[in-house]
């Protein structure tokens, strides 16, 4: 079965949010997401790409987001990502200032509907100061001057107009991994665009939480999504109710388009119980462990339903 993984953006909780929806497929369904047929990271999830990419299992991502010890075979892995990673992304603030990229809204007015709202935005916002330096520096750790051998999608946004770059995809940019995880996570205002072969790019989220429509018509028999921005179940006052239910519908929509090329789509977003624990700052690592353990029980009670464990093979 060719399952293609779509992770979408969410901060710090994003990449627990992830490691808990994937561990509890692996443990649930048997699906290692090490081997999707593709994989598509947005913002966090492009960290959680670069990781299953470079053959990190779910249970060990679950196990480092937990700050448990990892398999043997993880440990050694991360080895030479402990030391660029962990707790060197300095706090800092949002700055005051010019726009960083004033641009975009030429390029908005060439391209009437065609450049995201969030990108526009982006533009206007002063640059960040915050680099994305050990982000680069723990994806070249485990990839160096390599991009994975196996199809991997990284999305991030050209500042100046708005536009999606898809790294990865035929076509697009030479980039090193690094590079292109780096820029899918400057969330723009706070960290410091990133330039590739001269061209500042931003986090892939100021286009879409997941950019899950990149995936249509690719011939996939499931798509896999896990939306840490997103919401399930009815819409509840408070816990970033607005910013989440703008996130379900835009996930819903381009769910309907993958949907109506004729492949089905199973997407993983917070429960209410997920969200209270995520709280209303999602880079927040002191709730990184609890997030995870949340979003790995709630994921292993849905995935008690046999239709659910059916579209992964699974009938018993």
């Amino acid at each position: 079965m060719k399952i293609g993984l779509v992770l979408g953006a969410g901060g710090v909780a994003g990449v627990a949010f992830h490691a808990g929806v994937l561990a509890a497929l692996a443990e649930r369904t048997g699906f290692d997401a090490r081997d999707a047929e593709l994989v598509m990271g947005t913002s966090a999830g492009s960290v959680t790409a670069s990781g299953l990419r470079a053959g990190l299992a779910p249970a060990d991502m679950l196990a480092r987001a937990c700050d448990e010890p990892m398999s043997p075979e993880g440990t050694a892995l991360m080895a030479p990502v402990a030391a660029t990673t962990r707790g060197t992304v300095a706090p800092g603030r949002f700055p005051a200032g010019f726009p960083a990229a004033p641009a975009v809204l030429l390029a908005a007015a060439r391209r009437p509907g065609r450049v995201r709202p969030g990108a526009v935005v982006a533009g206007l916002l002063p640059a960040g100061v915050v680099p994305t330096d050990p982000i680069a520096a723990g994806v070249d750790a485990l990839f160096g001057d390599r991009w994975p051998e196996r199809p991997t999608w990284i999305c991030a946004v050209r500042l100046e107009t708005g536009r999606l770059t898809v790294f990865g995809r035929d076509g697009a940019p030479h980039a090193r991994m690094g590079e292109a995880v780096a820029a899918s996570c400057a969330i723009p205002g706070y960290f410091t665009p990133v330039t590739i072969g001269g061209v500042r790019y931003v986090d892939g989220g100021v286009h879409s939480l997941t950019n899950l429509a990149k995936v249509r018509s690719l011939g996939l028999d499931l798509v896999v999504v896990s939306a840490p921005m997103a919401r399930t179940g009815p819409r509840r006052p408070g816990l970033g109710s607005v910013g989440r239910e703008f996130s379900r519908l835009q996930l819903a929509a381009e769910a309907r388009r993958i949907r109506s090329a004729g492949t089905p789509v199973i997407a993983f977003s917070p429960t209410h119980e997920d969200q209270a624990v995520i709280g209303s700052n999602p880079m927040d690592p002191s709730r990184q462990a609890a997030v995870a353990r949340q979003v790995y029980a709630s994921t292993l009670r849905r995935l008690e339903r046999p239709d659910i464990r059916a579209r992964f093979g699974v009938h018993a």
